[in-house]
């Protein structure tokens, strides 16, 4: 059943990129928190079982090293300091890998999952997040109840796994009562070893069910209603209709600038019904002659009307008409293409008028 917004709209549609984007940047991702938990925990663990030995021989060698010494150190004021920052120190060099395995692991899973990632606004503080009813609500959700069932379901394999394992291993146990203190600990380790390499397995398909269950749950929660999809394009595409009265308005003015242009033409070239380009010449100022006006039907009579109210020369040159027409914009010098032309039909208009034929 598609969710619902606040105002009751279905949200049918997928989300847009800009949806997802918005998303990314509030730090709102999917991701499995199952699955950095058990990657974590296997890291650890098995780094335990390759490192365990060494761990072990230097933390006992430290607390050796402390008892036999333990005439010989004063605990005041001044050695204090120097005792705890080497003790730490110790303890830092000594678990060490146990701590780059573990950060980088959860690193790994954390970019195999969402990839690389950077946002402030996730960790800004939200006053919203104090609301006690807000509290409630989350947890009688759809996610708080996938995670309340896939803890017990955590729960009942740990404890089954951990059972069977034991069982399996317990005469194994009877003849630790005449074993050392080594020993023993090698056992239980071995035991605690083997628990934990089952569990991780099982809860391994646990974690990928849940990461599977995460992307749909986010997908789902980013879809939109077909309004906030209409929303979201007229931002940024801009509203149809305003659109369209701002190409209206752009028509209108470049329209208005062009008729007040046609007087100062020298003449027109017609098709000579359908077509009509109104060309401008000053030999002192322009390189070529320029495109004052142009139009169709309705518009070239009236260009042709304006043309003989102004005792500018009309000259019917279909093809010419139609190529300049076509390839030439209101206010261009036209192409060299039409040089040869045009400046044939000036050259008559200036020897009717009288006057000089500028070279």
């Amino acid at each position: 059943m598609p969710k619902e917004n606040q105002e009751g709209q279905e949200k049918t549609e997928q989300p847009t990129a800009r949806r997802l984007r918005q998303s990314r940047r509030k730090g709102s991702v999917a991701k499995s928190q199952e699955l950095n938990s058990i990657a974590v925990l296997a890291a650890g663990t098995f780094t335990l079982a390759i490192f365990g030995n060494w761990i072990y021989g230097r933390l006992t060698g430290m607390m050796r090293g402390v008892f036999l010494r333990l005439d010989e150190i004063t605990l005041d004021l001044q050695n204090m300091q120097g005792y705890l920052t080497g003790t730490a120190a110790w303890l830092l060099t000594t678990l060490l890998p146990l701590f780059v395995v573990v950060v980088a692991v959860g690193v790994l899973i954390n970019l195999g999952q969402f990839g690389f990632l950077w946002s402030t606004q996730a960790v800004q503080p939200k006053l919203d997040k104090l609301n006690p009813f807000k509290g409630w609500k989350k947890l009688f959700n759809q996610r708080a109840a996938v995670r309340l069932l896939t803890n017990l379901v955590k729960i009942l394999v740990v404890g089954y796994v951990a059972f069977s394992v034991v069982k399996r291993a317990w005469p194994g146990f009877v003849p630790l009562m005449d074993a050392t203190v080594p020993q023993i600990f090698l056992v239980l380790m071995r035991t605690i070893f083997r628990v934990a390499l089952w569990t991780y397995g099982v809860l391994l398909i646990v974690a990928i069910l849940d990461f599977i269950f995460q992307k749909w749950k986010f997908k789902e929660d980013m879809k939109m209603t077909k309004q906030e999809v209409k929303d979201e394009r007229k931002q940024t595409e801009g509203d149809p209709q305003i659109k369209g009265k701002i190409r209206q308005m752009q028509f209108q003015i470049a329209f208005n600038t062009m008729i007040k242009e046609l007087p100062n033409a020298d003449v027109v070239v017609t098709n000579p019904v359908h077509v009509a380009v109104a060309l401008s010449y000053d030999p002192g100022a322009m390189s070529a002659p320029k495109v004052v006006g142009k139009g169709l039907r309705k518009l070239a009579d009236r260009i042709k009307k304006i043309a003989l109210e102004n005792d500018i020369p009309i000259v019917e040159n279909p093809p010419l008409a139609r190529a300049m027409y076509k390839a030439c914009g209101v206010g261009e010098e036209i192409p060299g293409q039409f040089y040869q032309d045009v400046a044939e039909i000036l050259a008559q208009i200036y020897r009717l008028r009288g006057e000089e034929v500028p070279v």
